[in-house]
Parts: structure tokens; C-alpha cells; sequence
């Protein structure tokens, strides 16, 4: 991901943009100025308007920069999103903590306490060294991990406390093992 292109700044405010319509459809939709200020002081909101900055410098060649609004919006926020991830249009992230790692698609939605990232194999499938893919109008319910480089196909399914370390494919739904009684008082 980090050979692409540079990219404008008109872009870039386009996916700024994207991020707060797609808060603002997830919290209600009614807007007024507590709310409009409420929504923009959200720490999942703020790690997303500094990681497209970030990546914004990042791809124009600003490298030292990029990395430190990485620290900082990391130490602010507690949700990690290096300027090396590439995240498309319209990206949610409900509570941190939140690692994402790798190239993600469009629609992105990821509840919290969780994230994308390496540590299985050295192998690059486009999102980068030991990196994940992930398609379009993804969701990942709360403590969902993506680990390694695997693709997850569009409209794929996460759901709480997946770990998925194999290809998952479009329109798929993955749960974990659901819990169980094991003793009743």
C-alpha cells in the first residue's frame, strides 16, 4: 500500500467527509451543533480524521510527519491505524481499542476492542507483508481479529470474539463458538 499514488487533498476531505456522514447515519441522524461537535470529539472519530491526514502526508512523501500524527492520535485515541493501511469510503469504528492494519475496503464497520494485523506468515496478498484484505461493506462485531494475510470477501460477516486466520468468502457469516451452561446453581 504505500507505492499508491499520491493523493489530493480533494480526495482526501472527500473521505473525511464520508466518515462523518457515515457517524452521523449510525448515531441517529438528527443533527444540531451538540451533536455535529459531540460526534466530532468521539475518539473513533478522531482516530479516523487523523489517520486520513496522516495518510494524506504519508502518500505525498511526508513520512516522518505521517508517523508522528500516527503516535499521536494512538496515545490520544487508543485505536491504531498506521499510515501504511489503506481504508476506502465511509469507514466506522465503534470503540477502542481498534488495530487495523493492512488494505480495507469501503462501508468498513468494526465495533471495537479488536482490529486487523500480521503475525501468521510473511506472504503479501495486497494489504502489505503478513497483511489482511478486506472487501467492501464489511462488518465486525466487537472483539473480532483478522490475523494474518488472508481476504475477507465483500459483505463477509464477523461476529464477537472471531478470530479468522483462512480466507472468508463474500456474503459469509462467522461466529464463534457459542457459549454454553456448564453449571446451573
Amino acid at each position: 500500500p504505500s507505492d499508491e499514488p499520491p493523493m489530493s487533498w480533494t480526495h482526501t476531505r472527500e473521505l473525511m467527509r464520508s466518515d462523518f456522514e457515515r457517524v452521523v447515519d449510525t448515531m441517529g441522524g438528527q443533527r444540531s451543533l451538540g451533536r455535529i461537535l459531540y460526534w466530532s470529539l468521539l475518539p473513533s472519530r478522531q482516530a479516523l480524521f487523523w489517520y486520513r491526514i496522516g495518510r494524506y502526508l504519508f502518500l505525498r512523501g511526508w513520512r516522518n510527519t505521517s508517523w508522528l500524527i500516527f503516535l499521536a492520535a494512538t496515545y490520544l485515541t487508543r485505536i491504531e491505524i498506521p499510515p501504511t493501511t489503506a481504508i476506502g469510503h465511509s469507514c466506522f469504528l465503534g470503540h477502542a481499542p481498534i488495530v487495523l492494519c493492512g488494505r480495507i475496503g469501503d462501508h468498513f464497520t468494526h465495533f471495537g476492542d479488536g482490529g486487523m494485523g500480521g503475525g501468521i506468515e510473511q506472504k503479501d496478498i495486497g494489504g502489505g507483508p503478513d497483511l489482511p484484505v478486506i472487501g467492501d461493506h464489511v462488518m465486525c462485531a466487537i472483539r473480532a481479529l483478522v490475523l494474518g494475510p488472508v481476504h475477507i470477501g465483500d459483505g463477509a460477516q464477523l461476529g464477537p470474539s472471531c478470530t479468522v486466520t483462512r480466507d472468508v468468502p463474500a456474503g459469509s457469516v462467522v461466529a464463534a463458538a457459542p457459549s454454553r451452561i456448564l453449571r446451573s446453581t
